[in-house]
C-alpha cells in the first residue's frame, strides 16, 4: 500500500518581512551620497542588509542545513520555500525561509567592497501537551566575499500576549559567522494560562543584528514575527494538560478506505460527495460540539433506536451518522435555525430502508457499518480531537484516502 502523505501545510503570503524595507540599502546610499558618513579610527566601510530575490534553497542546502540546525525543520519548510519569507504552518509547527544579502560599501568611493549572502530560517513549534512553545532562528551563510572576517550575529526575542519569557529562556548569544556559516538562537515563551477553562494567545518576535567592529555604520536589526498567534488552553475535554497549537490551521483527520475502518471511511466519502460539509481540502469545515445533551440529540435524530421507531440494526452492525454527533453540523444542531429540519439520507449499501438515497446538499446521513468499526472510529476521532487540541467550535475537516 502506498504511503499516506500528511495533509498539506497551509501558508500565509509574505507581507513586509521585517523592519528592513524591501530596498534596505537605499538609506545607506543616500547617507554616503550626502557625505553624512565619515571615517573613524581608520574605519572606512559601512554595511546594510536587504532582501534578496534569488533563492538559495537548493536540495544541497536543505540537507546541509537540516544536519546542522539545532531543531530540525519539517521537510515541507524546504520543499515549499521560495526564499520570499512566506510562512507555512500546520497545527503544531510553522516555518519561514527568507533570503538576504548584507552589502559592505566604502564610504569614500561608494563602491561595494564585500558581501554576505545568507538564509534566515525561522521555526516556531508547539507541544500539544505542554504549556510553552519555541521560536528558533537560524542564520545560514551561503556565500561571501571581501573583508567579512569578524562579522558577528547576536540577538534576542520577546513574546506579546498571554505569555511570559524569562531571561533564561532567551538564547541568542554573539556568534561569529565562519566558513561553516551557521549561527542560531531561540526563545522559549510560556503561556500565562493556569486555570481550568482558560485559553490565551501569544506571538513571538525574534530580533538579530549583524555587526563588525571594522564598519563605521552597522546595518539595521532584523525582526521576525509570524503572522499568526499560538493558542494555549486548559480547556480540552478529557485532558488535564495545558497545551499549545496554531488555531489558524484547520485541523485535518485522515481516514482510509483500506485502513482499519473501511466502511466508516466509505460512509464519510459518500456523505461528502452528496454535499455534506467537512471535505478536505476545500469543503465547508465541521465544528466541534462538546455539550453532551446536544450531542445525544444529534445521535438520536440521525440514528434512532429500533425500539423508538428507528432503524433495525442488522446483526453485528451499528448506526453511524455524518456529520458526527460531536459537531455543530450534526443532524439536530445543524438545523437549529430552521423551521423545517434538514433532510436525512442514506446510500444503497447502508442497509437503511427508512431514509432516501437521492438527497443532496445540506443535511445529514446515516449508515449501518460493522459495530467494531464504529467503536474504533469513535475512539480514533476522540484521539484526533485530543492530539490537535480541537476545542469547542474549532473547525476541522476529514480527509478520505485510498
Amino acid at each position: 500500500m502506498p504511503a499516506i502523505l500528511d495533509p498539506a501545510p497551509q501558508f500565509s503570503p509574505p507581507k513586509e518581512r521585517t523592519n528592513v524595507s524591501v530596498d534596505g540599502c537605499n538609506e545607506l546610499r543616500t547617507e554616503i551620497d550626502a557625505g553624512q558618513l565619515v571615517a573613524e579610527g581608520g574605519k572606512t566601510e559601512a554595511a546594510c542588509v536587504e532582501p534578496d530575490s534569488q533563492s538559495n534553497v537548493t536540495a544541497h542546502r536543505k540537507s546541509a542545513l537540516a544536519a546542522r540546525t539545532p531543531v530540525a525543520m519539517p521537510d515541507y519548510c524546504y520543499d515549499r520555500a521560495t526564499g520570499d519569507g512566506t510562512w507555512y504552518y500546520t497545527r503544531t509547527d510553522a516555518c519561514s525561509i527568507s533570503v538576504w544579502t548584507l552589502k559592505i560599501t566604502d564610504i569614500r568611493t561608494g563602491k561595494q567592497t564585500g558581501e554576505i549572502s545568507y538564509l534566515q530560517a525561522d521555526l516556531v513549534y508547539t507541544d500539544a501537551t505542554q504549556p510553552y512553545w519555541a521560536h528558533q532562528v537560524v542564520i545560514d551563510k551561503t556565500d561571501g566575499w571581501g573583508n567579512i572576517g569578524g562579522t558577528v550575529v547576536s540577538g534576542g526575542g520577546s513574546c506579546a500576549g498571554d505569555c511570559t519569557l524569562a531571561a533564561a529562556d532567551k538564547y541568542f548569544p554573539a556568534q561569529t559567522i565562519t566558513t561553516d556559516g551557521l549561527t542560531f538562537g531561540d526563545i522559549l515563551p510560556k503561556t500565562t494560562v493556569t486555570s481550568i477553562g482558560d485559553l490565551g494567545f501569544g506571538r513571538t518576535t525574534m530580533t538579530y543584528n549583524i555587526t563588525n567592529p571594522s564598519w563605521v555604520r552597522q546595518p539595521s536589526g532584523i525582526a521576525s514575527t509570524p503572522p499568526f498567534d499560538v493558542r494555549c488552553d486548559y480547556d480540552l475535554p478529557g485532558s488535564t494538560a495545558i497545551g499549545c497549537v496554531f488555531p489558524t490551521y484547520v485541523a485535518v483527520d485522515t481516514v482510509s478506505l483500506s485502513g482499519r475502518n473501511p466502511a466508516y471511511a466509505r460512509h464519510i466519502q459518500d456523505a461528502q460527495a452528496s454535499g455534506l460539509p467537512g471535505a478536505y481540502p476545500n469543503g465547508e469545515p465541521l465544528h466541534r460540539l462538546t455539550d453532551q445533551v446536544l450531542r445525544d440529540r444529534n445521535g438520536n435524530m440521525a440514528c434512532p433506536q429500533a425500539a423508538n421507531g428507528g432503524y433495525p440494526r442488522p446483526s453485528g452492525f451499528s448506526c453511524d451518522e455524518y456529520p458526527f454527533r460531536s459537531t455543530w453540523e450534526g443532524a439536530f444542531t445543524g438545523g437549529l435555525r430552521r423551521l423545517d429540519p434538514y433532510p436525512g439520507r442514506t446510500f444503497n449499501w447502508c442497509q437503511i430502508s427508512a431514509l432516501p438515497q437521492t438527497v443532496t446538499g445540506l443535511g445529514w446521513s446515516a449508515c449501518m457499518i460493522p459495530a467494531t468499526e464504529n467503536s474504533s472510529a469513535g475512539s480514533l476521532l476522540n484521539l484526533f480531537y485530543t492530539d490537535n487540541r480541537v476545542l469547542e467550535k474549532d473547525a476541522f475537516r476529514i480527509r478520505v484516502v485510498a
